[in-house]
């Protein structure tokens, strides 16, 4: 995996906004790369009927206003906000990170499919709920762009503090994917002091093999292992998942959650295709949507 030089960041200018920036600073401040700032809203000016096609309807100019004054405050908003990351850097003494910015109009999940067309992003760093909308529309956002990236798209819940990059816990379905997520894990935090914990949650209905692919996994990565890079563990759960992973996030601090977005990983299924649900943001912890490429 190459080192990332440019991080995308949609943000909305909520309250979770300044946290998402600050993670996607975090990642940038080992190599320098340069953060887009992107912001959309909605352009739909709604043209009302009317009997007399050479005039305007006022309704039509009343939208129109509305939309120029929508802009003009979201390019404000934009504003304060890189004035603000700025003199962030300034203090840090931070004098190789680069914030550009971008304000547009339209739908959202289109407008970041084009801008990540565009910029060509090595990293997607977003929030998980959104100004003025539910978590649930934000949430599908979130969950399109994992669909659809092709880079590691990072989720940021709504959290007091940055957390770090301490201890990382890796869901598993022990499929041939695991080790290639391990590997590209170990060379995006490779600047930062971390430990990946490698998680395979155990149901009523486990497979007998699935002990001995564990095991397999643990010998691949050895030396890691035995530098504490890594760790192995797989924990039985009963019929509540959910319950067994939040226990795990808890008592083992972890500090972000990483997984493959594809339809066999547990993980996937109850993290990503339900991620509009707020009970599953419960732990505060960010999420890591690695796309495996085959």
């Amino acid at each position: 995996m190459d080192p990332m030089k440019k991080i995308l960041v949609p943000v909305d200018f909520s309250g979770q906004t300044e946290i998402t920036c600050r993670y996607a600073i975090e990642f940038a401040r080992p190599t320098g790369a340069e953060i887009m700032l992107f912001h959309t809203y909605f352009d739909q000016i709604i043209l009302a009927d009317s009997s007399f096609p050479d005039t305007l309807d006022m309704s039509t100019v009343y939208n129109e206003e509305l939309m120029k004054d929508i802009f003009r405050v979201s390019e404000r908003n934009m504003m304060e906000l890189e004035n603000r990351l700025s003199e962030v850097l300034k203090e840090e003494g931070i004098t190789h990170i680069s914030i550009l910015s971008k304000v547009t109009s339209g739908e959202l999940a289109h407008e970041l499919k084009e801008v990540c067309q565009e910029f060509h992003p090595d990293l997607v760093v977003m929030g998980t709920t959104g100004e003025g909308r539910s978590a649930g529309v934000w949430g599908k956002v979130s969950t399109y762009i994992i669909s659809h990236a092709k880079v590691p798209v990072l989720t940021v819940p709504d959290m007091q503090k940055f957390r770090g990059f301490g201890t990382i816990m890796l869901t598993t379905d022990l499929s041939d994917e695991t080790a290639v997520m391990i590997t590209g894990l170990l060379k995006i935090f490779a600047p930062f002091s971390f430990r990946i914990r490698a998680v395979h949650f155990l149901t009523r209905t486990k497979k007998t093999d699935e002990h001995t692919k564990m095991k397999e996994l643990q010998q691949r990565f050895e030396a890691e292992e035995k530098k504490g890079l890594v760790t192995f563990e797989m924990v039985e759960t009963e019929d509540d998942n959910q319950k067994a992973i939040d226990s795990y996030v808890v008592d083992r601090k972890i500090d972000l959650i990483a997984f493959y977005p594809h339809k066999r990983s547990l993980l996937y299924m109850m993290f990503t295709k339900n991620i509009t649900k707020k009970n599953l943001y419960a732990a505060k912890v960010p999420l890591l949507a690695i796309p495996v490429k085959s």
